[in-house]
């Protein structure tokens, strides 16, 4: 057995050291966060209308695969994938797989409500709809202590939330703003109480929340660490058509601009993504304005893989989407399209894309 181990010790002691190594990169975390493409998503999986076949609506949402606070194995690895976008990791995000399913999950649901909303309005369909609050998806920092994902804001300061007065326009209109750069930020202090009036789990509940520090530049700025929606409520009883949601299995707010634009092409008859595979990405409000996302590089490239013949882009994302199309233009004949709104969509589709 000694004879064995000598004649063989070199190989024995390298097998060793190389197994260590690997189980060390397997737990070293780098400080990185990661962002892969992943797939296109027929959104006719999501939506059912009465009456109204949607076989001929063709629109797609993107979805990415999103890592954080990588391990160095995992770093290494994402460097032989071209398509791979580093980041540093933010340590006052949340990345716990409790919190992103949770936070996911509300900003999905409000997500499948305004692209509802927006489209049935965009087809000049019936529906009635009921604002309730700004609704938190987000948390950061020390907001935790205060409040939960889910929370709905119904009043701050002593003001009443309304649709067109969210939580940092009535701090803004109280309290002004500070500039930092080319930014401006509400003007809160670290430590001055903010009163909150939440609906939490049925139940109408005080809080006193304090802000934390947050660093911008070389500067501490005192923030409260929350980031809401508008949330509304459809009364079903008068929308006409009727609907049925099949909520898909990702999560986030990515894929309104495209649900909205299903909807709507799906209740108007015109069919304009017939014979189309039509993909794009941006958060959509009631009033079907288009907000920025995260990503945006990889669910391009998503895209370009599904074999896309357009792809609508949040104006907001257009430069960083333009940066990744024009290095993969040679493998597509896509069409990247800026957008502000989903009546910027159906104008392009009518003029660019024939419909029927």
């Amino acid at each position: 057995m000694i004879k064995i181990f000598k004649k063989f010790k070199f190989v024995l002691i390298s097998f060793i050291v190389l197994s260590l190594g690997l189980i060390t990169i397997s737990y070293i975390p780098t400080h990185k966060d990661l962002i892969v493409p992943a797939e296109a998503y027929n959104i006719q999986n999501t939506y059912q209308f009465a009456g109204i076949d949607t076989k001929d609506v063709h629109v797609y949402s993107v979805s990415v695969y999103s890592y954080y606070n990588v391990t160095l194995s995992q770093y290494l690895f994402s460097l032989l994938n071209p398509y791979a976008v580093i980041s540093e990791h933010n340590d006052i995000v949340n990345t716990s797989s409790v919190y992103i399913n949770s936070s996911g999950t509300v900003q999905k649901n409000v997500s499948l409500i305004n692209a509802l909303i927006a489209g049935y309005q965009e087809s000049g369909k019936d529906i009635s709809y009921t604002f309730l609050g700004n609704i938190i998806h987000s948390l950061y920092g020390t907001a935790n202590r205060y409040f939960q994902v889910g929370d709905v804001i119904n009043e701050v300061e002593g003001e009443k939330i309304t649709k067109d007065k969210d939580v940092n326009n009535v701090l803004l209109e109280k309290y002004g703003y500070i500039q930092i750069g080319d930014y401006y930020y509400i003007n809160l202090e670290l430590n001055k109480p903010y009163q909150f009036k939440v609906l939490r789990n049925g139940e109408v509940i005080d809080i006193e929340a304090y802000c934390m520090n947050y660093q911008v530049d070389d500067n501490l700025l005192p923030i409260l660490g929350i980031n809401y929606y508008n949330y509304n409520s459809i009364n079903k009883e008068e929308t006409n058509p009727k609907f049925e949601i099949k909520s898909p299995d990702t999560y986030g707010p990515s894929a309104g601009l495209m649900q909205s634009l299903f909807i709507y092409d799906a209740l108007s008859g015109e069919k304009l993504t017939k014979n189309l595979i039509v993909a794009g990405t941006g958060t959509i409000d009631e009033d079907g304005r288009v907000g920025s996302i995260g990503g945006v590089q990889s669910k391009l490239t998503a895209a370009i893989q599904a074999k896309a013949d357009v792809f609508f882009c949040p104006a907001s994302n257009y430069i960083e989407a333009k940066e990744r199309f024009d290095k993969l233009n040679y493998k597509t004949k896509m069409k990247l399209v800026s957008v502000n709104t989903l009546h910027d969509c159906i104008e392009y589709l009518k003029e660019n894309m024939g419909g029927i």
